[in-house]
């Protein structure tokens, strides 16, 4: 753990209840990570070196550990559902939600960034041709619509998990384990919070990973923590 992956660390602030980038994302100078809880983040990463339950992997080594059964468990999305059951066989793949962690001494559900998948239509190059926009709209309609969802999640190689309420309910939804699971963590803000959209997530991205990555590798002490979180916030807030 070199390079923190700052997606799947960083919501572990939410999780404490701090910010990022406010409650609704929009907020450039809402996020608020240099605090109590936020440092107790930071202390839970880096006690993570020590963690005897902790391996120390990447995406590009991850699958073969899992595989040689150096890892017995990770943390991903479904994108990386089918290669974890060739890995050790779709019959000894569990897949669950994600759990609880215990930071600063409370237990508290450990959040995941969510994103959604959109059908937009820009009307600019049709130059005002009604037949060219009707067309765009019937075809985002056909691809997200019930029958295409259905399509889309029963093919095998595609599996895409439905947002369409009516195929979550259907027979082949409700016994897929990662679909119940993507599911139940997209639905609760209790799991997931949406990913912001804002530019200044460029700069959220390298700066979050570098400060999780450095109190990981032991290149900031602990009194530094919080110095370094009220920073982090002032940075985020002056972004472009």
């Amino acid at each position: 753990m070199k390079e923190v992956n700052a997606y799947v660390t960083g919501p572990l602030f939410l999780s404490v209840g701090d910010t990022l980038f406010g409650q609704n994302g929009e907020d450039v100078k809402g996020t608020n990570w240099g605090n109590e809880a936020g440092v107790n983040v930071l202390k839970f990463i880096a006690a993570q070196k020590d963690n005897k339950g902790f391996v120390n992997v990447d995406s590009a080594n991850m699958m073969a550990k899992f595989e040689d059964g150096s890892v017995d468990a990770f943390q991903s999305g479904p994108w990386d559902y089918a290669a974890a059951a060739k890995a050790v066989g779709k019959d000894n793949l569990g897949v669950a939600v994600y759990p609880t962690v215990n930071i600063g001494g409370q237990d508290v559900q450990q959040k995941a960034f969510m994103g959604v998948k959109l059908y937009a239509v820009n009307q600019t190059p049709s130059k005002g041709n009604a037949e060219r926009i009707a067309a765009s709209y019937q075809l985002a309609q056909a691809l997200t619509s019930k029958d295409s969802q259905n399509n889309q999640f029963t093919t095998e190689s595609r599996h895409i998990i439905p947002a369409n309420k009516e195929v979550q309910a259907s027979e082949a939804v409700q016994k897929d384990a990662l679909a119940q699971a993507v599911i139940t963590m997209g639905s609760s803000d209790q799991y997931t919070t949406v990913m912001p959209k804002l530019s200044q997530m460029s700069v959220f991205w390298t700066e979050s990973a570098a400060l999780m990555s450095d109190a990981y590798n032991g290149k900031i002490k602990e009194d530094q923590f919080l110095t370094k979180l009220q920073q982090f916030d002032k940075d985020l807030a002056a972004a472009k």
